[in-house]
């Protein structure tokens, strides 16, 4: 069949609408396909970066971790492969149990190795393993040489793309051999349809999930733009899943007691969380990240820590002690992660306070024991010689040195048992109502024989106050700051107790006209065997705990322990607790309900 001169006009002129047709379907279909690669590169770095973190939080044994990247891997449908160190397989989702030990060394592998060394890699290569062509990514496992390796199938997405590709060639020929007219009329329909498909594609490539096409009919170019649309929704489920996966992280984070600052590569800080801005002292509201971390933390040592793990020396750490205020004890890690650096910060503070605490506890509770064992020790050793025992003068004297010291054990263990109690098993306090005018009373009649013998007057005034507590408990508070105030006051001198509702608390008030308590020492008369006057505290029987139980007991309260004193002046002791809710905050004593002793 030969062509008339039209016929070959109509060809010579649809060439060129033919040859653009193609190049702008091979434009497409290029720029497609590089959406979507990119995209599927993200997408599989974002998965594989979250199972890396799983594995970092571990620990996992070898059968733990087979089972969870078998679970994980259908519940992803991607091969999840954990690496270790050396190269050995840990575990591969794609791999029975009793198959795993056979897999051959991965160390070698190109992404395995490349992200050893950059933090992560992403490369498509074919799969010696299962026989395909694969797209992988890999990422190190935080605080180790571990490698996470996430694995994809390409097979169905090149397939599609070479589909729509072929497609797209045969409607460019079917064009060109329609005429001149039928080519224009086809490709001003044809690329309409394409023009959509590359603006949404351009869309999506700028992070634009929620574009669509809305193709007609059931040609190609639909079933594309079918595909497309198939593709954008998988696309925003998957990073949907990112992000809540980011959200979850975040959260925990945010709820640890340490704190976590994360630095990248220009040492700008890019999260941190609650805990770490009170360690380091940072303003609550204040925007902080895409700062440099030199901006906001002055201390050399932490900058230093950073730059050594940014520099490829593995995680470092040091304890930092910042004199305040407020004085604190902080352990600093650094740890490389990617190419930044993660900051991981504990207050030590309060561990070591505790830590000397109980030091000096120990310390002091054996020098409190060794006084009157040894005291015992002698008298016994000396009653031992016959002369001394039946000495009519020597033997009560060492008799009552031992009754004495043993009185003094007895008063010490029990004020230690009491402690220990108040301080490691405080839900064990009962809780009633009670008036405490009562307890104070009762406290005060007992000690007005022993005031006597000291020559001491003590008054009292209790005004009717309902609180809620334990009334054994309480009396130990009274008990033990009236003994003080009759301890510490001369001869001739006077103790006054006062109970009255104020504000909403019981206020009572211990005052005594004796030696007071220097300046110095008000801070720090609480702590457990602090005595201000060593030698009269011990002579008087003291076993230097009173003032801790005080403190304990009042606290389990809700309530609060103060004191004021001069020197030669006397001190004064006041206990607040809050007021039962039927109390009523202040007012006068019901008549009958307060009243006044003294001696």
């Amino acid at each position: 069949m030969r062509l008339g001169w039209a016929g070959k006009a109509a060809i010579a002129a649809s060439l060129p609408v033919v040859v653009g047709l193609a190049a702008f379907l091979l434009v497409t279909v290029h720029r497609l396909g590089k959406v979507t690669r990119d995209s599927l590169d993200h997408s599989l770095l974002r998965e594989a970066r979250g199972v890396a973190r799983a594995v970092a939080r571990g620990p996992f044994d070898a059968g733990e971790l087979q089972k969870w990247a078998h679970e994980l891997g259908q519940d992803t449908g991607a091969r999840i492969t954990v690496i270790d160190e050396d190269g050995t397989v840990l575990a591969d989702s794609h791999v029975d149990d009793k198959d795993v030990g056979a897999l051959e060394n991965h160390g070698e592998r190109p992404e395995v190795a490349e992200a050893r060394a950059k933090g992560e890699a992403i490369r498509t290569r074919h799969s010696r393993t299962i026989d395909r062509d694969l797209l992988y990514a890999a990422v190190r496992v935080p605080g180790s040489m571990r490698v996470v390796r996430i694995a994809r199938n390409l097979a169905e997405v090149d397939a599609a793309l070479r589909d729509a590709s072929r497609t797209f060639w045969y409607v460019a020929l079917g064009v060109g051999g329609a005429g001149v007219l039928v080519a224009a009329l086809f490709a001003r329909g044809l690329a309409r349809p394409l023009g959509e498909l590359t603006a949404a594609a351009q869309r999506v490539e700028a992070g634009d999930f929620s574009a669509r096409v809305y193709p007609h009919g059931s040609d190609e170019v639909a079933r594309l733009g079918h595909a497309f649309n198939r593709m954008t929704v998988q696309l925003r489920e998957t990073l949907a899943r990112a992000e809540a996966e980011a959200a979850r992280l975040s959260a925990v984070l945010e709820g640890m007691n340490e704190g976590v600052v994360a630095v990248d590569a220009q040492e700008r800080i890019s999260f941190v969380n609650g805990a770490a801005r009170g360690i380091l002292a940072l303003p609550p509201d204040a925007e902080i990240a895409g700062k440099r971390i030199y901006e906001l933390v002055r201390e050399p040592r932490v900058l230093g820590l950073v730059q050594a793990a940014a520099s490829g020396r593995g995680p470092v750490e040091a304890e930092i002690r910042h004199d305040g205020p407020p004085r604190r004890l902080v352990q600093v890690r650094a740890a490389p992660v990617g190419t930044g650096v993660i900051l991981v910060l504990r207050d030590m503070s309060r561990l070591r306070r505790l830590e000397q605490m109980r030091t000096d506890f120990v310390s002091n509770v054996s020098h409190e024991l060794r006084t009157p064992l040894a005291s015992i020790a002698a008298a016994v050793e000396t009653l031992q010689d016959d002369g001394a025992r039946l000495d009519p003068n020597e033997g009560p004297r060492f008799v009552q040195m031992i009754q004495r010291n043993l009185r003094r054990l007895e008063a010490l263990l029990d004020d230690i048992l009491a402690l220990s109690r108040l301080e490691s098993r405080p839900e064990t306090l009962p809780r009633e109502p009670l008036d405490l005018a009562g307890v104070v009373r009762a406290a005060c009649e007992e000690l007005m024989e022993r005031a006597r013998q000291a020559g001491i007057a003590l008054t009292v005034r209790a005004e009717r106050s309902r609180v809620v507590g334990d009334g054994v408990t309480l009396r130990r508070v009274l008990d033990n700051l009236v003994v003080n105030a009759i301890t510490y006051t001369p001869r001739g001198g006077k103790v006054d107790v006062v109970l009255e509702p104020r504000d909403g608390a019981a206020t009572v008030e211990v005052r005594d006209t004796g030696i007071g308590i220097p300046e110095e020492d008000l801070d720090r008369i609480f702590e457990r065997f602090y005595r201000v006057d060593k030698a009269r505290s011990r002579s008087a029987g003291g076993t230097g705990l009173g003032l801790a139980i005080v403190k304990h007991a009042v606290g389990l309260h809700g309530g609060t322990v103060e004191v004021k004193s001069r020197l030669a002046r006397g001190s004064t002791f006041t206990v607040r607790i809050p007021l039962a809710a039927e109390a009523a905050p202040t007012g006068a004593a019901d008549a009958g309900a307060s009243g006044e002793m003294a001696l």
